[in-house]
């Protein structure tokens, strides 16, 4: 009997903590569920900023390099022994500067020569005009001066000839020399090359017995001092097959200057011909003038028209051997080379004591007191840029100075590659500053848009679909109000705005939870004006922005 009292007991207690521990759940619920309702309830703790109005500019950046304006190689007309060469990569020349100075040895004599033959053909035509009023008598003597004539223009004319032999065989020997010297270049190339694939092998045999070595003596079967000396034998011909890398290299850099002494050479058989040539053609033409002379005076004895034609044919000769002494002349005063341009040298291709040949440039000159920051812009840019128009230049090689330029040049067509437009910036450089082929980084403005009202770039929500329209939320009334808006021009950190808002209004750009249309609201933080934040939208556009104080307005 007891038994069962004692369980009924046991009933009972058990029955009283279960329905005590069901009312504290149910307490626990219900205070849970107030303060979910008075969290929902409560104000949403957001951060806003205030509508102002500001000027908004829009930028573009590209990269380029500069380039000189101008750039004149200086190139010889004659050839000839470079007797002075007194500039360097570098140095700065003034147009009309002494740069180079070519043996005028030969065309100095060239000039004697012709000088020579003017003083004779302006005798020849002095004595003509002396014996005017003695026809009968001049005549025979000018029968006898042009016969002597005659004489010295067919010698002069076989000289011609002999000397264009001549001419010819010793460029062509010339040439003949830079050919055995090719065939010595190769020659030691392929020497160079069976010397490197000959240590190749070595060095290839060597590690092979390091190997060998270094596996017996891994299982004892020889010395350290055996695997050390092969190991030293592997290094010198590893350095023996450096050296004979190096030595091709010298042989081929050799060849390429055989092969460049060949061309050279065969540039100077091809002028020598020319030159002779000519000479030949001219004593031909000479030939042919004093016969022309002799028969006139031999035709026309005691003819005052015949007389004439003599004297015409004499100044004809002498106008001949004028012109032939002033293309002399000329070619002297090319044997004087100065500087086209004032610039700086940028390349010195030969040195004092080599040998000048027409089409062969000896320096390169580049203007710089004015430059280019040359860049490449896209389509889409390039609609918006204009010639005048002002940029700022900077380069990475100059940091914390930037240059003022202004367009000088659009290309009108497109790169066919890479589809984007070339323009140019002219830099004052007179100070030196920039240099050509430096990397520079030209800011344009590309779009401004002035007294705007703006917010922060993520105060509003945009949709891709919809290009131009978007949405904020409004704290009015501390309450939260989405508004559609039209959006504008946008520098990257602030957006402008068209419609939908009213300067000063404050917009929600962060907020703790997600707010609802309607929902109270509590701004934390002071609220900005027109500053940054970190809440949601579209942060699209680019560049620097020129902000303005605020103004008064709407934007409805």
């Amino acid at each position: 009997m007891k038994r069962w009292v004692y369980i009924l007991f046991s009933v009972v207690v058990l029955a009283s903590l279960i329905g005590w521990r069901l009312s504290q759940k149910r307490a626990e619920a219900a205070k849970s569920e107030a303060a979910g309702n008075a969290m929902r309830n409560a104000p949403a703790l957001v951060e806003t900023a205030a509508l102002k109005r500001q000027d908004i500019v829009k930028t573009f950046e590209a990269v380029g390099s500069v380039e000189a304006p101008l750039a004149v190689d200086v190139t010889p007309k004659v050839t000839g022994r470079i007797l002075y060469l007194g500039v360097r990569e570098g140095d700065r020349v003034t147009a009309g500067q002494v740069l180079v100075n070519i043996d005028p040895a030969e065309v100095q004599a060239e000039v004697l020569q012709r000088r020579a033959a003017l003083a004779g053909a302006r005798s020849r035509l002095a004595e003509a005009a002396l014996t005017r009023n003695a026809q009968s008598v001049g005549v025979a003597s000018t029968v006898r001066q042009q016969q002597a004539a005659l004489g010295t223009a067919r010698a002069q004319n076989r000289k011609a000839k002999a000397d264009y032999d001549a001419q010819i065989a010793a460029a062509q020997a010339a040439v003949t020399d830079a050919q055995g010297r090719v065939a010595g270049a190769q020659a030691d190339v392929g020497a160079a090359d069976a010397a490197i694939a000959s240590a190749e092998a070595n060095v290839a045999n060597a590690k092979t017995e390091l190997e060998r070595q270094e596996s017996l003596l891994a299982d004892g079967a020889t010395s350290k001092q055996v695997v050390d000396n092969v190991r030293t034998t592997l290094k010198v011909q590893e350095a023996a097959l450096g050296q004979a890398r190096q030595g091709r290299g010298a042989a081929v850099a050799a060849l390429a200057s055989a092969r460049a002494q060949k061309q050279a050479a065969e540039r100077q058989v091809l002028l020598a011909r020319n030159r002779a040539r000519s000479e030949v053609f001219a004593t031909n033409s000479n030939i042919k003038q004093v016969e022309a002379t002799l028969d006139a005076a031999r035709a026309n004895v005691a003819q005052t028209p015949a007389f004439a034609q003599n004297l015409a044919a004499l100044r004809a000769a002498v106008s001949a051997a004028e012109a032939e002494l002033a293309a002399a002349q000329s070619r002297l005063s090319d044997t004087t080379l100065r500087a086209p341009i004032t610039g700086v040298v940028t390349q010195r291709a030969v040195d004092t004591g080599a040998l000048a040949s027409p089409g062969q440039p000896i320096l390169s000159i580049q203007a710089v007191q004015q430059v280019w920051a040359a860049v490449s812009l896209p389509e889409e840019v390039s609609r918006r840029i204009y010639q005048g128009q002002n940029a700022s230049v900077t380069f990475d090689a100059l940091p914390g100075e930037t240059f003022a330029g202004r367009i000088v040049q659009i290309f009108p067509t497109a790169d066919a590659q890479s589809r984007q437009f070339t323009a140019r910036v002219r830099l004052d450089n007179r100070r030196n500053r920039v240099r050509p082929g430096m990397f520079g980084r030209v800011t344009f403005v590309t779009e401004k848009a002035n007294d705007v009202l703006v917010v922060p770039l993520e105060a509003v929500k945009t949709d891709p679909a919809t290009p131009g329209a978007g949405t904020v939320t409004v704290v009015a009334d501390g309450k939260a109000q989405t508004r559609p808006v039209q959006t504008g021009l946008s520098n990257g950190k602030v957006i402008a705005l068209k419609s939908g808002v009213t300067d000063g209004e404050q917009v929600i750009i962060l907020s703790t939870r997600p707010v609802r249309e309607g929902q109270a609201v509590r701004a934390g933080g002071g609220g900005r004006r027109g500053g940054g934040g970190a809440a949601g939208g579209n942060n699209t556009g680019g560049g620097d922005n020129a902000a303005a104080p605020a103004r008064g307005g709407s934007a409805r």
